[in-house]
């Protein structure tokens, strides 16, 4: 089976549809009678090429530094009309290499012109249920484009049931044809114990189960000021004995944080680390008391799956899919009674929980059913 998949998500650096896109890549690979085809910036990738670009992920270092084309994405963002040129100046280039293939799979929401049968990834429907946490451009972008995209395609992944009955909810046209697909967790990430674990630690001035902990871009869809304030909300002693630690690369809007985390309030200390390398992840996650994702919204979460895998606690809100990837154990919050969400975690928190890890083969053979759906096999 031929496929076509745009890979431009895959610049540095990798989060969200990027990581998705990559290790979606790397399992289709695997399975037996797939030959995969990508596109990146206008350019057909196959065999060597393919792989090359999978590996060159441009990891920040341990100080959380980002690439130049980190820093400059907020500029970018300012420059009306930017957003729209930009994807339009790629699918031109895009659909020139797509010729000799009879299925594409747009792991973006909106492909390019396709003459044979298109498969969408929708990761979410953030932009039409909060519009306000996203930049104006993005949003402009997808009410334009993601309908026509939705309707035209053969078939669409969800990230999750959450996320396919959204589609379902706002575009009713297209429930027969939309299907969900969990994401995974890298076979690398897991519990980390011993020596191991405190070398990973040290390097952050933590020790084991004297942490709380959260792993999300710094945006205000992700509630971390109101993870902050919570925190602040904790008995003196508690805050003293645990400190909170927030992972996560800048995003934009983060003005009300960053006031936040300048007053310096009660006992507590809260830890920015910006971005770390993905072989720190394993060990902050199972060196934390408790993983909380106190986000607004999302269509998986990703990191509440990479928290299971880890066996770590875990906090979360009861919105949009975080239920249903947290599983029966997690201890579930409206988003704005994150205090006594606290309280009440840290009262009844076991010593770990028995790991749990989402597996991005079956990703990968759900994802390919899709394919052979589209395809009448």
């Amino acid at each position: 089976m031929d496929v076509l998949i745009r890979l431009d998500s895959l610049v540095a650096p990798r989060t969200g549809i990027g990581y998705y896109t990559e290790h979606l890549v790397r399992a289709l690979a695997e399975l037996p009678s797939m030959n995969l085809v990508g596109v990146f910036g206008g350019r057909r990738l196959a065999g060597d090429a393919l792989a090359d670009l999978l590996d060159d992920r441009a990891e920040p270092d341990a100080n959380g530094s980002a690439s130049l084309m980190a820093r400059l994405r907020p500029l970018v963002r300012a420059v009306p009309g930017a957003y729209r040129v930009r994807q339009a100046m790629r699918d031109r280039a895009a659909s020139r290499a797509a010729h000799g293939v009879r299925i594409y799979h747009e792991p973006n929401f909106v492909p390019f012109p396709f003459s044979g049968s298109t498969v969408l990834t929708i990761h979410d429907l953030s932009h039409l249920r909060y519009p306000e946490y996203h930049p104006p451009e993005r949003v402009n972008f997808l009410e334009r484009y993601l309908p026509k995209a939705i309707q035209n395609a053969s078939a669409i992944i969800a990230d999750s049931h959450f996320t396919a009955d959204e589609v379902c909810a706002f575009f009713p046209f297209a429930a027969d044809k939309v299907y969900p697909v969990h994401l995974g967790v890298e076979d690398s990430l897991g519990p980390l114990q011993g020596p191991e674990l405190q070398t990973v630690l040290a390097g952050y001035g933590l020790s084991p189960g004297a942490y709380l902990l959260s792993v999300a871009t710094l945006e205000p869809r992700k509630n971390l000021a109101g993870l902050v304030k919570a925190y602040r909300n904790l008995p003196e002693s508690v805050q003293s004995d645990l400190p909170l630690v927030l992972v996560g690369g800048a995003g934009w809007k983060n003005e009300e944080l960053k006031r936040l985390l300048a007053e310096r309030k009660g006992a507590g200390r809260v830890i920015l680390t910006g971005r770390v390398p993905r072989s720190h992840l394993s060990g902050l996650l199972s060196g934390a008391r408790l993983f909380v994702y106190p986000s607004f919204y999302e269509g998986f979460g990703l990191p509440i799956a990479e928290a299971r895998a880890c066996g770590t606690p875990i906090l979360t809100t009861s919105y949009g899919a975080m239920k249903e990837v947290a599983g029966d154990q997690a201890f579930l919050v409206h988003p704005d009674e994150l205090s006594g969400g606290l309280r009440q975690a840290l009262s009844q928190l076991p010593e770990r929980l028995e790991p749990y890890r989402f597996c991005w083969r079956d990703t990968a053979r759900n994802t390919r059913a899709v394919y052979q759906r589209v395809l009448g096999e």
